[in-house]
């Protein structure tokens, strides 16, 4: 794990001026140090990103959210839970729109959604597949930027809410049933 952490603090310094990297406004050395902070103890958003900043990238987010996980975790952590998030009363999401393009450039291929999200190559596969879910009511779920502190948080994490993969990334809290469409995607 920490070669991973390594190779993606280099890969931030390397290639911060790209779009994922130039879409936070933050330095690599501000990136390295925040990433360099244990998972628990990293700052707020906030402390570290401006209001007209965080404003935007959830503007991103108003036309609708979707979340995409694997059968695995679908069949173990939501199938049967009222709501679905994690024990911290987190659930990562996406904008809608953005993932209907990847759905649309994956054309059921799961390496295509991997990367985009940070995932490990082979990981949905290795799950049984990709589940996508869409969320229908979220005004009240508190969306936010991540701070890296969330239980769902990978090796690929990095502040701003963007994915290594330039997605769009928030958390809200946890999602009712009620309110999510649910849809197999690919094996």
């Amino acid at each position: 794990m920490r070669l991973k952490k390594f190779f993606l603090i280099i890969c931030l310094v390397i290639f911060s001026a790209s779009t994922v990297f130039a879409a936070a406004p933050l330095s690599p050395e501000q990136m390295q140090t925040i990433l360099a902070m244990p998972k628990g103890e990293r700052p707020a958003p906030e402390t570290y990103l401006s209001q007209k900043y965080i404003k935007n990238h959830l503007k991103k987010f108003k036309k609708g959210l979707s979340i995409v996980t694997s059968v695995a975790s679908f069949e173990k952590f939501m199938l049967h839970a009222d709501k679905i998030g994690r024990e911290d009363n987190t659930c990562f999401v996406m904008p809608k729109k953005f993932c209907d393009a990847i759905e649309k450039e994956a054309g059921g291929d799961i390496s295509i959604w991997e990367k985009k999200l940070s995932f490990d190559a082979g990981y949905f596969k290795s799950q049984g597949g990709l589940v996508r879910i869409d969320i229908i009511d979220f005004g009240d779920l508190n969306l936010r930027i991540p701070d890296g502190n969330e239980a769902g948080v990978n090796d690929y994490w990095i502040p701003g809410g963007w994915t290594v993969g330039d997605t769009p990334e928030a958390v809200t809290n946890k999602i009712p049933k009620t309110r999510i469409i649910v849809r197999f995607l690919a094996s």
